[in-house]
Order: C-alpha cells, then sequence, then structure tokens
C-alpha cells in the first residue's frame, strides 16, 4: 500500500487543531501541520502535546495555498491528505481514501465525505461543480437568497448528484481532499496569489482536470467538519475582501475578457446590494464590512490596470 502524509494548514486555530490531532487514528505514515505564524501558542501546542508530529512553524502567514505546498514540499509520502484543522477523521476513513487511490491508477484525487458534528452530510459545501460565469454572478447579485432553487446555484452545488456512491465530481473542498502526490507536482500545486484563502481549490480543481487527472468523492470515507473556522478567526470585513478578490482573480485566470468585465460589475452592484441590505436591517457592521470589500476590490483592481499598462509599455 502507497504512503500517506497528512497535511494540516493551521491558523491560530488551537482548540479545532487539538481535537483534529487528537482523534486522528494511526492511519497515516506521516502528520505535518503548517502553522502559519499563530499567536494563540498553537504550534507550542503541537510542540508539547503532539510530539509526533512533524511542525513546520513559519514566521509569516503563508495563506492556505503557501500552507499547503510548503506541507507537500515537505512530506515523503506517496499520497498527500489536505485536511483542515477543524475535521476529524473517523476510523478507518483515511485508510479508504488511501485504497481506493491505490485501487484506480485512473484517479488523481479523491475526498471524504464531510458531516456535521450530528452526521448529517454537508452536501452543497462537500462537492460542487466548478464555477460558470452565469453561477458566479447569481450568487453575487443576491439571486441565490432571492431564489434559492435557481438552476445556476443547483448545478454548482452539485444538488442533483447521488452522493451515496463513489462518483467523480468536478470540484470537492480541499477541506478533505487525497491527491496522488506525483499528480499534485505535476500540476504545480496551488497558487499562492488566492490569499489567504478562498478559490485556491477551485483554481487546483479546474487545472488538475484540465491536465487529464480524475477527482473522485467517497462517500463511506466519513470526516466530521465543523467549518468557517478561518472566516471566523480573520473577521468579517477582512474575509469580505478576501472572498470577492479571490472570486474575480479566479475569474481573470480561467475565464475571458467579457467574463472579467461581467464579474467585475456584479461584485460592485453586488457590494453595494449588500451595503444597503445591512443598512436596511440596521447591520452596521455588516455595511462597514462590504463597503471594505467594495474599496478593497476596486484599489486591487486599479492597482492591477497600472501594472498591466506599465508592463505593456515595457514590453
Amino acid at each position: 500500500m502507497a504512503t500517506v502524509s497528512v497535511v494540516i494548514v493551521s491558523w491560530n486555530a488551537a482548540g479545532p487543531l487539538a481535537s483534529c490531532l487528537g482523534r486522528l487514528p494511526a492511519e497515516a505514515d506521516e502528520v505535518i501541520v503548517v502553522d502559519n505564524a499563530s499567536t494563540d501558542g498553537s504550534a507550542d501546542l503541537v510542540a508539547h502535546s503532539f510530539p509526533w508530529v512533524r511542525l513546520l512553524r513559519q514566521t509569516t502567514n503563508l495563506g492556505f495555498a503557501g500552507g499547503v505546498n510548503a506541507g507537500a514540499a515537505a512530506a515523503h509520502g506517496d499520497h498527500l491528505l489536505l485536511l483542515n484543522s477543524d475535521a476529524e477523521a473517523d476510523a478507518g476513513a483515511i485508510r479508504r481514501l488511501g485504497r481506493f487511490l491505490d485501487e484506480r491508477p485512473d484517479a488523481g484525487a479523491v475526498a471524504g465525505r464531510l458531516v456535521n458534528a450530528d452526521g448529517s452530510a454537508q452536501r452543497g459545501w462537500n462537492v460542487r461543480r466548478l464555477p460558470t460565469v452565469a453561477g458566479l454572478a447569481a450568487e453575487l447579485l443576491l439571486i441565490d437568497r432571492l431564489w434559492p432553487g435557481n438552476p445556476w446555484r443547483r448545478h454548482r452545488l452539485a444538488l442533483d448528484l447521488d452522493e451515496g456512491a463513489p462518483t467523480e465530481v468536478e470540484q470537492p473542498a480541499a477541506a478533505c481532499l487525497m491527491v496522488r502526490r506525483s499528480a499534485f507536482e505535476r500540476v504545480g500545486g496551488f497558487d499562492e496569489r488566492f490569499f489567504p484563502a478562498w478559490f485556491e481549490d477551485v483554481d487546483f480543481c479546474r487545472r488538475f482536470r484540465a491536465a487529464g487527472e480524475h477527482i473522485w468523492f467517497l462517500p463511506d470515507a466519513r470526516f466530521r467538519h465543523r467549518g468557517g473556522v478561518a472566516r471566523d478567526r480573520l473577521g468579517r470585513a477582512a474575509f469580505a475582501v478576501a472572498w470577492h478578490g479571490n472570486l474575480v482573480r479566479y475569474v481573470d485566470l480561467h475565464h475571458g475578457a467579457l467574463a472579467r468585465l461581467a464579474i467585475r460589475g456584479a461584485t460592485v452592484v453586488g457590494l453595494g446590494l449588500r451595503v444597503a441590505a445591512c443598512l436596511a436591517s440596521g447591520d452596521r457592521d455588516g455595511a462597514r464590512a462590504y463597503r471594505g470589500a467594495m474599496a478593497g476590490t476596486l484599489s486591487s483592481w486599479r492597482t492591477r490596470g497600472v501594472r498591466r499598462r506599465e508592463a505593456n509599455r515595457s514590453g
């Protein structure tokens, strides 16, 4: 059987990380924690309470993508299990994922089933399809909230997918994703421009599939997933800036000029709608967060535009 290295990227998540490591079954050949310059004692907790873990202390926050790449570079396993610090593996789950890749040489990666504390499936988040421009616009413009059953949302969240049996999928969450090491290296790992997080896994799965690799979902490999830890630690305003900025970056990388223009417009309009909705409900903190996201998004676009013009002149 091939060897498995578990790679966990952690940033100020001492409590969830301790639970993750404490319940991590002895099914991995190696466990690596990449601590992204945490200030809550996470690294010391790992060093003192879990001496069997390889701890990579970072002096600066590399982001999720940078942390994954650092952990993968240090790992020795044939397969890499990317596992969030707020996910806990059920007994046998890691072994099932590893056995699946061993038995399916055509599979480059396989995801486990993410479940809530009560055992219910995290449907619509665990496994998705690669986003379309129409689907992203529907989310940005609050159409998903006003019309939850719209076809773009159902397609993106793969709500029509049969999750009762192993099936090939497009974009599982990187909260629990086992990747064949050779395939991970062939596509160049994660793109560290998606900082600090969000959409780096979408970008990776798109490039992974474009390289001819296949991604599968294995429902009987269960992982209990809390979710939202990084978002809560980052704060509402910083999360809004990062999420919207990385969404636009994803579209810039993978779609044409018309799509880029459309998503930029939808981002500004959507943020404006969110500001108005927050003000109408008395949520001043939310209004400030979305105004900040709008300012940050517009500023980043201006900066990219200047850099692009300078590059064209120098070329």
